[in-house]
């Protein structure tokens, strides 16, 4: 019987046709019974299309670049990759365990099912990984002369306890429940009757260097907005929220708003277990 050589596409692992794959013609010249491939078949394709992006994000020519080579390099521009170098690299030393054949040419070991699954979901949450545009969404935003009492009503209304401020189409901050509080608690008895008509550029003021948001793109992908939250924490800086443009320019127009409370559901769309 012939066996199916492990150096195929993306389009066994995907179990994706790709008119232009060339192993997708060597799959139809066997037999039926032949085309299901086994766990070191499957394992071997996700493995070989895994290194081929971390050759892409490596942008390494050097064909003696090793598996483990090629994750040090892509991970110093690849978000991903620094996601997934743990269970890259035991992926990297469980092929090297299990691409040693016996003398009748079968391999030495197959893979576990759990573990075929897992190194499938990577290579394909690799080529294509959930993009920020999953968070896109109508966002409340106030505008720098815009009156306190208006923001309360923003806030009660939508549970929001972060919201960006505009000086026309220019950002200028995020305004935070806990700006609010610092402001109520520094103003005095006569002007607690009058704080409803302040303008929130002037609460504005009473926001903590630390409160900070970032900005990205509506293309870019999840593994950079998790990074950037864990940057900021590492700094000791608290990511208010990060706001998604067209571009990641903080001047355009805000279309979506990810907080740390979104953070559960982007590490699940990003584990390769769950998808």
């Amino acid at each position: 019987m012939q066996r199916l050589q492990a150096r195929c596409g993306l389009c066994w692992v995907l179990r994706v046709e790709f008119p232009e794959c060339d192993c997708l013609k060597r799959r139809k010249s066997f037999p039926k019974e032949d085309r299901n491939m086994s766990n070191y078949e499957e394992f071997m394709c996700a493995f070989s299309e895994i290194e081929k992006y971390l050759r892409r994000q490596a942008k390494s020519n050097n064909k003696y670049d090793t598996f483990y080579r090629l994750i040090d390099k892509a991970k110093m521009s690849s978000p991903a990759v620094r996601q997934y170098e743990t269970d890259l690299r035991e992926l990297g030393d469980l092929r090297n365990a299990i691409t040693h054949e016996r003398t009748d040419g079968h391999p030495i070991a197959e893979p576990y099912p759990a573990t075929v699954s897992l190194i499938k979901s990577i290579a394909r949450i690799l080529k294509n990984p959930p993009k920020a545009r999953s968070f896109q969404k109508e966002v409340v935003k106030v505008l720098i002369h815009d009156k306190l009492e208006k923001v309360l009503k923003d806030i009660k209304e939508h549970s929001y306890s972060q919201i960006p401020v505009y000086d026309g189409e220019e950002y200028r901050g995020i305004l935070t429940t806990n700006a609010i509080a610092r402001f109520i608690s520094d103003i005095s008895e006569e002007g607690i009757a009058m704080f409803g008509n302040t303008e929130v550029g002037e609460v504005l003021e009473h926001a903590e260097a630390s409160e900070v948001a970032a900005f990205v793109g509506i293309d870019d992908d999840l593994f950079t907005v998790l990074e950037k939250f864990n940057e900021h924490s590492k700094d000791r800086k608290k990511l208010e929220a990060i706001i998604i443009t067209s571009n990641g320019d903080p001047n355009k127009k805000p279309i979506g708003i990810i907080t740390a409370w979104d953070i559960p559901e982007i590490l699940e769309k990003i584990d390769p277990v769950k998808c």
